[in-house]
């Protein structure tokens, strides 16, 4: 029996020691696995938190980053490669090493990128300068000057002259007599006349009247230095005519009239 008994001890100490590895390596693959699932319930709430869908974990002891395409970002800013984040977040198989926690990935940044800053609108220019110089100048209309006559007046030699030369503006078709009636008023010189156009005949100027000094005394008008042989309501002055009306007492002989017979 005690033979027995030392021929199957070591075969039952050799049984007991590989149970006991057994059992051994359950516990360790089982504190694996937890310990692997608890690392994914972290990393599924960390990408939770920050926003960053796609990431799940496929294997026990690997993370797989998301197909889906990342969004379009600046090229300064791009996210790290799978590769480094599989690194990362890939948590360690040996019993003596701490557990890895994947750092979150940075913040994308909205950065224009050197394209959109380049094909940015420049400011248009001041064309204030340039639509001022181009407005056509409308010609401003150059006043016509006036047209003007000079006018005097002469009486008898005890008088003397009543006006001395005086200019005149005339408008078209005045006459001599509308000349006398304008100068006469404006320097309140008394004049009286009888008869319209032709036919008006004048009979006092500064209360000198005709006949006053004699059968042959009145008054007649001279125009440049002639006697013109019609009345002063017809006659039609020009631009720059010289106008006289004198006192005669011997029918115009005293004064130069001549008239043909």
């Amino acid at each position: 029996m005690a033979k027995s008994c030392k021929r199957w001890l070591p075969s039952f100490l050799i049984l007991l020691l590989v149970i006991g590895l057994l059992a051994g390596c359950a516990n360790s693959e089982q504190s694996v696995n937890s310990k692997a699932n608890h690392v994914e319930d972290s990393n599924q709430v960390q990408a939770s938190n920050e926003g960053q869908e796609g990431q799940e974990t496929d294997n026990v002891g690997d993370e797989q980053p998301s197909s889906a395409a990342p969004s379009e970002t600046p090229e300064a800013t791009q996210s790290p490669s799978k590769d480094k984040d599989q690194d990362k977040d890939k948590p360690t198989d040996n019993a003596g090493d701490k557990q890895a926690t994947p750092s979150p990935k940075p913040k994308q940044t909205n950065v224009p990128k050197l394209d959109e800053q380049k094909t940015k609108p420049t400011a248009k220019p001041n064309k204030t300068d340039e639509t001022v110089n181009t407005k056509p100048v409308t010609p401003v209309a150059t006043p016509q000057p006036a047209q003007t006559v000079t006018i005097s007046i002469v009486a008898d030699e005890e008088t003397g002259t009543v006006l001395a030369p005086t200019t005149v503006e005339i408008k078209k078709d005045d006459t001599v007599l509308e000349v006398l009636k304008k100068i006469t008023r404006k320097n309140k010189i008394q004049m009286e006349y009888r008869g319209v156009k032709g036919g008006a005949y004048i009979e006092g100027i500064d209360n000198i009247y005709e006949f006053d000094f004699g059968a042959k005394s009145g008054w007649m008008y001279r125009v440049n230095g002639e006697f013109p042989n019609k009345g002063a309501g017809s006659f039609k002055v020009n631009e720059g005519d010289v106008i006289e009306w004198l006192y005669t007492t011997d029918l115009g002989e005293d004064i130069g009239a001549k008239y043909d017979e």
